[in-house]
This record gives structure tokens, C-alpha cells and sequence, in this order.
């Protein structure tokens, strides 16, 4: 196979290609027809040049079949996924038109065909951000270019064909075809742009005078849940346009659910497309309910922090995000009305997402150096998401709600249409609340990994004589940071635990709660009380064993869930075996009334039994874990606990015997009225039967491959078929991965998912070595998207081996800086292993001391 062109643009090219280029315009035609692999295309491209020498347009197609400048026929000078236009044909107005074919991409991004395996339609979507838009028409693809666009699409009649802004006219053309004709768009960048088509199910609705609509696939189309989303929906409308003082930009909203997505959804200018995960073709938790209003509102808040205001480069990606996650959980706390459920649930996901990542080798500050586009995948993490909405949520605390509206207001008036740095932003933040920002922006923005907090007491009789606060840094990174934080004070008094919190600030190693003395001493301390700002905590002797002894007392469940999370950060610090996380979530999560808390911390228990359990100890612990999610269950009220406690035993068994009982129970459940084991339920047991090797497997693979032909089930076939613990089926699979793979990176990715088992480490043995032999190869031969998946998806993680780690580490050392995305992922992959192995070292050693 030859090798992938090299794609990408670094920011010193993109900053001296926007000096020379203004005013940009593109009409852009596309012929997409019915059984089609190829498109054909036509872009017209209007800007104003100046300056000297050539000029580049990026553009990855397939042919080009006519070239024009200002109107005279040019031979295409195309290399490397560049079009250059050549000095002498440029003038002060230059017009550009690109005749040309394509093909669809198979990797989610790009220009994406998909068939759909029920019913056979065909359904085609566009991806673009950050550097796709080239992939479909020729562009300045860079977000500080903004640009208008005008569609035309030619399509089969029946099709829906739906963009970033309504349909202008439409012409017959005879043999079922029509094209469509969209109205010019205002002024966005490239990645926004955006082209569903396909005989979509479409819902239409106002909110007031806002045309609003909900596409799917045929289908799905049967578990759309229209009032409940456009419920969200116009209520985020309301919300933000209230809070920024600016109203809706653009002339619709359309949201399209879309397959073998990528992300989980993508803010493309008034028409957002989202991963079909959140159509719920099972019954969903209440936590899943939540997660999609949360996307919801994180894409709707893009609308104006992004997409009417868009960053010059991708350096500033954080702020895009880090804005749209913060502001769209306290939407969901203020217009959704759910209270502080939301700061819970966001500690438990973006936030535990933020602290894993930057405590890896890779971390960087959340202003990120960004040099060309390859960087800007890598920077798509919990630093860019969830720490930098940690951080803006403290800076709203800090300097006030009314402060912080004032700036983004400002904000928004200001640089309404354009582009704009965090300089923009912090100064009219400044603005807004009259509170300087530059040295919070240095202490915050500009330096890497976190902080831990611990509280220390001493009690003369009944009463605290001396609390301090103590903050520590890892030695190579070691910034002490400004903290306003409370500390909540827990006594108990009768059966109950009776909380005071008491305001405190920190900025340096170490300093004296003086509010706190003569206060009964407590029972519990916590010093960052309802989680207010962004640093781990360590939890003191007697907290601890408070919280092991009576956690269930803490009536408060962002509390509990703030406990839980330092539980959790305390075993991979090693400051707390897993065997006892494990005891004591065994304790106390039967006794857990919070549902959203339940699910979170039975996540973390997956974890834990997959990464930091000893291998002698794991049959063992997850034999225990197994029975007590059973127990559980058994004894769990229908609805959203029985649907919990029924996936963390799927997920936790690790025995041929456990994996018999989920069977059985599949085909007991099958029987009832209410079905609690529901269809990706009934997926995940027929793949662990056929990953242990269990009599009749096969039988119930097909049976669940009849009852399910969606492109699910396909997906689940290929996973299950992948697990077979035989050699023959890991040399197939391994072959076609590398090979010609399953039809999509999602099928193949399924295929990845199925390969690695830890029960068949005998047979797998071979394909550990084989991994480090192939990756590099990987990256050469196919595109960045699919090669960053395999990677991540294929490297032997199950392994807790030095010997895999020996051997990562010295493929990391022959790359010597030639491939930066593969050394970011193994230098994160090592950095995980590395903690693995020591947290199981660790508790084995725990494990095995004597007594007393």
C-alpha cells in the first residue's frame, strides 16, 4: 500500500497565508448521487490577494479535472494535498474554479458514506473541524479565514439534503434527481461548514421565530425523543441569548443524528450533527439522560463562543471548549432547573477526565503551544475540556457571576464575526468585573499539572487549637497556585453527620485556618467543599477512616462523590491500596440512594478491577465484586438502579462460572414483561461467552446477530467474532486489521476492541511484540485518524509487564522526534502502565504485610 501523503498546516504558514488573504467567498457545487463511491465537485473561490509570490489552497481529492484563474486555464501545480497557484496568475481580486472527483471517506471525517445494514439506504455527512474542510473542496482551511459559502447540492429527490443554512430554490433534472440551492451563510471558518444527506426522518419545530428541526436515520427514527430534546433546546436558547446579551446568530437550528460519528457531536453553524449514542435504542439511566442535555447545551453554547466568535488558531482550542463545557453544566443547573446535579456529575466525568490527564507525562499548560494541525488532534483532551472549565468556573466564582457575564458580554460585542486570542478575552473579562487577570492567567493558563490539598488538625479536649492548609506540586512541575476554597467541617451529633464549612484561602506551601479554632473538633475535614476550586485532596488519617466507616452518613451527594473521587485519586497515588477501594466501595455502594453517584463510582470500580488489582489477587476480587453486584441486583427496585448494578456485573465477571450466570440470566430476562438485560446488554454477555470459550456460544451469537441486524449489531458481531480465543481467529483478525479492513473505521475499530483479552493471554502472547513491529508501519501507510486509533486501541495495556514496558519505551527512543503523534500516545500509554504496575505492586505488597 503507498504511503499517505503528509496533511497538514503549521501555524506559521497559516498566520503569513491570512496576511495576504481577505474577503473570501465560496460557491461550491456537488453531484452526489445513488450507489456512488466518488462525488464529482465544483468551487468557485473569490478573495482579495496581496503581497508577493504564490499562494496555496489545501485541497486532498481525488482528481482534478479543470483548473481556472480569473478566468484562464492553469495546469494544477497539486503536491502533498496542496494546490499552489502561482504568483504570475494572482491579482489584487482573484476568483479561482476547481472542477474536480472525490471520493468518500471511511473514517468518520472528511466526507463520510455510510450504508445502512437494516434497510439499505445510503446516508452521507461532512466532518471538518480542525483540518477536514480540504478533504470535500478546495480552501484556505484554517479558522482565521472566514469565508461565506453558497451550496448547490444535485441529489435524488426523495433525499433530504440539509446545510448550514435553508434551501434557496431547487431545479428537476430529470431521472429523480434535484439540486438544491442554499442561501449564502454569514461569515464563518471553513470547519464549520457542514453537508448532511439522505432520506433522513426529519421533525420540525419553531421556537418562536427560529425554525428548529431533528434529523435521524430511517431507522433509528422510532427512538427519536423530539419534545425532550427540543425541550433542551429552547431553553439553552433562551438562556444564552439572555446571558451573552446577544441573540441567536444564525437563521435555524437543526440537529442531526448522525452514524459512525467520531465525537461525540460537532457545533457546525446552525446545523449540529451528534453521534447517534445519544439515540437511545435502550432504556437509558438518568445519568445518560443528563450527559445528552449536556451536550446538547455544550454544542448550542458554540453558537455564539465559537462559531460568531471563533479562536485565530488552534492554540486557543481550550477556550472554545473549556467555555462551551462550563457554561453549558451551569445552564443545565440554572434553565433545566437541575440544581447542583450537574457540578456533581461534572466532577465525576470532565473533571476525573482533566486530573488522569494532567498527571501524565504529557501534561502542558491549558494554553497550549499549537504548531501545526497534527498538534491540535492531541490537544482534543481532559486538560482542553475539563480542566480549562475548572479553571473558568473558579474565575467566575472569583471574580464574581455579575463580573464574568459583564466580560463575556463585552466579549461578544466586541468581536462579534471575527476572530479573537485569550488576550481578547481576558481583557474584556477585565473589563466586565474591573479585577486584573494577568497573573491568575499565568498561575492557571500558562502552567502545567495539579495540585494536592490536605488539611491537618490538632484538638486541645473537644476543640480544634490548630488546622492548617498544606499544598504540594510535583517536583517537576512545581507552580503553587491561588485556591478560594471552603472547608467543610463534619461532626457528628446523634446518627446524623452535621457540616460547617468555613471559607479559606491558600496560595502558597502552607497556610492557618485561624476561623477554625475553638470550632468542635470534627469527624471529617474536606478542604475543597463543594468542589469550588481545581486540585486533588488527600484525605487525612481520621477522614478516612471515617469515610470508611460511616461514608453513608454524608448526606450531602456532592460530598460524597468529592470522597469518592479522592478515594480514587488516592490509590493511583498509592496512598491507598486497591483492595481496600474495593472493600470499601463493597460496603458502601449497596447503601448509595444517589443513582448518578452509584453509577459514577461502579465506573471507577471497573477500573480498578481491570488496572490496579494484583493478577494473583483478580479472580478473587472480581469473584466478590460479581457476587455483590448480583446481590444488588436482586434486590434493586425496577428502573435505573436495576439497569446499573445489571451492566457493572456484566462488566466486573471474570469467570467461566460468572459469565455462565449472565447467560442464564439473559435467557431468564428474555422471558419477563420487563426486560431488564436489554439489547447491548445481551451483545456484552454473547461476546464474553465466546471470549471464555463457553459450550453453545456460537448458537447465541447468531441468535442476538438475527434479533439485532442493525449497524449495532454488526459492529457487536464483529467485537464478539474477534474475541474467539483461538489462533486462527486472532491471525483473521489481526490480518484484516492490517489489511483491508472490516469497511469503516468504526467496523474496524469494533475489531480492535474484540482482539485484546485478558483469560486468553496465552494465545495473544505473539501479537504483543508484533504491535510495536507494525505501529510505525501504520502511521505510514493510512490516514492520522485511523492510525491514532489503532495505536491507542491496539497497544497491550492488559499486559501490567515490564517487559511491555522495556519494550514501548525503546520504540519511543528509536523514533528520536520523527513521528510527535505516536510518541504522544506511547509516552502516555507507558506513563499509564508504569502507574499500573506500581499500584499493583503496591497493593500486593499491602496484601502481604503480617498483621498488626
Amino acid at each position: 500500500m503507498e504511503g499517505i501523503p503528509r496533511d497538514v498546516l503549521t501555524r506559521l504558514e497559516a498566520e503569513e497565508r491570512a496576511r495576504r488573504v481577505a474577503n473570501v467567498s465560496y460557491e461550491i457545487e456537488l453531484e452526489l448521487l445513488r450507489g456512488s463511491q466518488e462525488y464529482r465537485g465544483e468551487a468557485r473561490i473569490r478573495f482579495d490577494h496581496a503581497g508577493q509570490g504564490e499562494i496555496f489552497l489545501d485541497f486532498r481529492g481525488r482528481r482534478i479535472e479543470r483548473l481556472e484563474v480569473n478566468g484562464a486555464r492553469v495546469e494544477p501545480d497539486w503536491r502533498d494535498s496542496r494546490l499552489v497557484i502561482p504568483a504570475v496568475v494572482l491579482r489584487s481580486e482573484t476568483s479561482i474554479r476547481v472542477v474536480y472527483e472525490n471520493a468518500y471517506d471511511e473514517t468518520g471525517d472528511g466526507f463520510h458514506r455510510f450504508v445502512d445494514p437494516e434497510d439499505g439506504e445510503e446516508y452521507r455527512y461532512t466532518n471538518f473541524e480542525p483540518f477536514a474542510a480540504h478533504r470535500v473542496f478546495p480552501a484556505f482551511d484554517q479558522p482565521d479565514i472566514k469565508a461565506n459559502y453558497r451550496l448547490a447540492v444535485t441529489a435524488p429527490e426523495e433525499w433530504e439534503v440539509v446545510s448550514n443554512t435553508a434551501e434557496e430554490e431547487r431545479e428537476q433534472l430529470g431521472d429523480g434527481l434535484v439540486r438544491r440551492m442554499f442561501r449564502w451563510t454569514p461569515r464563518f471558518s471553513t470547519y464549520l461548514l457542514t453537508l448532511v444527506a439522505g432520506p433522513l426522518h426529519v421533525v420540525h419545530r419553531a421556537h418562536g421565530d427560529l425554525p428548529m428541526a431533528l434529523y435521524c436515520r430511517r431507522s433509528v427514527a422510532r427512538y427519536l425523543e423530539p419534545d425532550e430534546i427540543f425541550g433542551i433546546t429552547s431553553r439553552g436558547i433562551d438562556f444564552y441569548a439572555t446571558l451573552f446579551d446577544q441573540p441567536y446568530p444564525f437563521g435555524k437550528y437543526d440537529q442531526l443524528f448522525v452514524p459512525e460519528f467520531n465525537p461525540g457531536a460537532m457545533e457546525n453553524a446552525g446545523a449540529v450533527t451528534f453521534n447517534e449514542q445519544y439515540i437511545f435504542r435502550d432504556p437509558p439511566t438518568e445519568n445518560q439522560r443528563r450527559e445528552r442535555a449536556e451536550v446538547i447545551l455544550h454544542e448550542l453554547a458554540h453558537m455564539w463562543f465559537g462559531n460568531l466568535t471563533t479562536m485565530r488558531w488552534w492554540d486557543d482550542l481550550w477556550l472554545n471548549e473549556s467555555f462551551a463545557t462550563f457554561i453549558s453544566v451551569l445552564a443545565q443547573s440554572e434553565a433545566l432547573g437541575y440544581g447542583d446535579g450537574p457540578w456533581k456529575v461534572f466532577n465525576a466525568s470532565m473533571k476525573r477526565w482533566a486530573y488522569r490527564q494532567d498527571q501524565l507525562i504529557t501534561t502542558h499548560p491549558i494554553v497550549a503551544d499549537v504548531p501545526d494541525t497534527d498538534a491540535t488532534f492531541l490537544n482534543f483532551d481532559g486538560i482542553t475540556y475539563g480542566k480549562g472549565a475548572s479553571v473558568l468556573k473558579q474565575l467566575a466564582a472569583t471574580i464574581e457571576p455579575d463580573g464574568f457575564r459583564e466580560g463575556m458580554r463585552t466579549y461578544f460585542r466586541r468581536h462579534a464575526w471575527g476572530n479573537a486570542t485569550l488576550s481578547d478575552f481576558l481583557s474584556a473579562v477585565e473589563e466586565g468585573s474591573g479585577r486584573p487577570l494577568r497573573e491568575w492567567a499565568r498561575l492557571w493558563l500558562e502552567t502545567a499539572s495539579l495540585n494536592t490539598l490536605s488539611a491537618h488538625w490538632a484538638a486541645d479536649g473537644d476543640r480544634i487549637h490548630e488546622l492548617r492548609l498544606e499544598q504540594r506540586a510535583p517536583r517537576e512541575h512545581p507552580t503553587l497556585r491561588p485556591h478560594a476554597i471552603e472547608v467543610a467541617l463534619g461532626r457528628e451529633t446523634g446518627e446524623r453527620l452535621v457540616l460547617e464549612a468555613i471559607p479559606a484561602r491558600i496560595d502558597g506551601a502552607s497556610v492557618l485556618v485561624s476561623d477554625a479554632f475553638g470550632r468542635p473538633a470534627p469527624d471529617l475535614v474536606f478542604p475543597n467543599h463543594r468542589d469550588q476550586t481545581y486540585a486533588k485532596v488527600q484525605l487525612d488519617a481520621g477522614s478516612l477512616r471515617y469515610v470508611r466507616e460511616r461514608l453513608e452518613r454524608v448526606e450531602d451527594p456532592l460530598l460524597r462523590q468529592l470522597l469518592w473521587m479522592s478515594l480514587w485519586e488516592m490509590v493511583r497515588d498509592r496512598k491507598l491500596s486497591s483492595i481496600e477501594f474495593l472493600r470499601i466501595a463493597g460496603d458502601k455502594l449497596r447503601l448509595e440512594p444517589d443513582l448518578e453517584l452509584l453509577d459514577s463510582v461502579l465506573e471507577r470500580v471497573h477500573v480498578v478491577l481491570d488496572a490496579y488489582v494484583p493478577e494473583p489477587l483478580r479472580e478473587r476480587e472480581g469473584q466478590l465484586a460479581f457476587v455483590a453486584a448480583c446481590r444488588n441486583l436482586a434486590s434493586a427496585p425496577p428502573g435505573d438502579a436495576r439497569i446499573i448494578w445489571t451492566r457493572s456485573a456484566i462488566a466486573v465477571a471474570s469467570r467461566r462460572d460468572d459469565v455462565r450466570h449472565l447467560l442464564a440470566m439473559a435467557d431468564a430476562d428474555a422471558d419477563e414483561q420487563e426486560s431488564t438485560v436489554d439489547q447491548e446488554m445481551r451483545w456484552s454477555i454473547a461476546a464474553k461467552g465466546i471470549a471464555y470459550g463457553l459450550e453453545g456460544a456460537d448458537d447465541r451469537l447468531a441468535a442476538e446477530a438475527e434479533r439485532d441486524p442493525s449497524d449495532r449489531g454488526r459492529r457487536s458481531l464483529i467485537v464478539a467474532e474477534t474475541s474467539l480465543p483461538t489462533a486462527d481467529a486472532k491471525t483473521r483478525a489481526w490480518e484484516r486489521i492490517h489489511g483491508e479492513g472490516y469497511g469503516s473505521l468504526k467496523l474496524t475499530g469494533a475489531a480492535m476492541r474484540g482482539f485484546w483479552w485478558p483469560c486468553q493471554a496465552d494465545i495473544l502472547e505473539p501479537y504483543v511484540g508484533r504491535y510495536f513491529e507494525e505501529v510505525r508501519r501504520v502511521f505510514d501507510r493510512h490516514d492520522a485518524t485511523f492510525a491514532r486509533t489503532y495505536a491507542r486501541a491496539m497497544f497491550p495495556s492488559y499486559r501490567a509487564d515490564p517487559g511491555v514496558l522495556e519494550r514501548s519505551e525503546t520504540l519511543l527512543g528509536e523514533l528520536d522526534g520523527s513521528n510527535p503523534v505516536l510518541e504522544r500516545i506511547l509516552r502516555e500509554a507507558n506513563d499509564e502502565l508504569a502507574r499500573t504496575i506500581a499500584c499493583r505492586a503496591f497493593a500486593l505488597e499491602r496484601e502481604t504485610e503480617p498483621a498488626g
